[in-house]
């Protein structure tokens, strides 16, 4: 699991899905809890927080020694989830009760706060675990996207022309520098066998790796 973040600045990427996603909480439950989870929010009473594919894992710390866990799925689709899209279900006294209770609706206002600082996490939860991106029946863990976009030549939204990118000195003189020799054929190069790896059965497990591979940030300076 991941210590749950605090978007920056007041207009983060995910802003309006994040509203939405507390507009949802606040259709979940009644007042009461609905005012009750978002204390547990703003005194950061979730601890921990997983956002796998179709289900989001939140630990909460209530009055108890040990943290409650609620699970909160949702269909696959598009989008925020409707309130018919949702369940939830809690190690609380109160689960089964109302269709919310307090520590999921503390756990729908931290998932609020991650799709506001990265809006492919709301993707991510919509993807189920029968989504074409994971096997159906396992978790799946996202690879981490290597390398940065190749830049592309600008397009015209009028004419639609392209506009050729203008030579780079730098880049020529490095392709110069770089360039086989008059005569030079390329090697031959040994054939790769694709790598077939089975899918990580273990949910819990799956949706641990696949948090830490999204938070991880690799510098390739």
């Amino acid at each position: 699991m991941a210590k749950p973040r605090t978007p920056y600045g007041p207009n983060p990427p995910g802003r309006l899905p994040a509203t939405m996603i507390k507009v949802l909480a606040a259709e979940l439950s009644d007042q009461g809890r609905l005012a009750r989870g978002k204390r547990y929010w703003t005194d950061k009473a979730v601890t921990d927080i997983v956002i796998g594919h179709g289900a989001i894992t939140a630990e909460i710390q209530g009055s108890r020694a040990e943290p409650y866990v609620v699970t909160v799925t949702a269909t696959p689709g598009k989008g925020v989830p409707g309130k018919r899209e949702v369940t939830s279900r809690c190690t609380c006294p109160d689960d089964g009760v109302y269709e919310a209770c307090k520590h999921a609706v503390a756990a729908l206002f931290a998932v609020s706060d991650e799709v506001a600082i990265d809006p492919e996490l709301l993707d991510r939860w919509r993807g189920g675990p029968g989504s074409p991106r994971a096997e159906p029946g396992l978790a799946e863990v996202v690879p981490i996207r290597r390398g940065l976009d190749r830049a592309t030549p600008d397009q015209s939204p009028t004419a639609g022309v392209t506009t050729p990118t203008p030579p780079d000195p730098m880049l020529d003189e490095i392709a110069r520098l770089l360039a086989a020799p008059n005569g030079s054929i390329a090697p031959d190069f040994p054939e790769v066998s694709p790598l077939d790896h089975a899918g990580i059965r273990d949910r819990q497990l799956a949706a641990v790796l696949d948090d830490a591979l999204h938070h991880l940030d690799v510098n390739w300076d």
